[in-house]
């Protein structure tokens, strides 16, 4: 499975994601397999909690096509 297709699997479900989650299902780089999934159609939001950022997918390149 590539890093792109673990980061679309964690995040599908539209759950809100800490850095840290993140970085334990994808890896290290994930802001780097995130910003890929970007280029392909898929949408993210980033919000602040705390001192941490939280992330989640609102839409699929699927989606998209619709």
């Amino acid at each position: 499975m590539t890093k792109l297709e673990l980061l679309v699997s964690v995040m599908v479900d539209g759950k809100w994601y800490s850095t840290d989650d993140l970085v334990s299902r994808v890896g290290h780089r994930f802001s780097a397999t995130k910003h890929v999934a970007e280029k392909q159609g898929y949408q993210f939001e980033k919000r602040r909690e705390g001192m941490r950022f939280e992330y989640r997918m609102v839409s699929t390149t699927i989606e998209l096509a619709r």
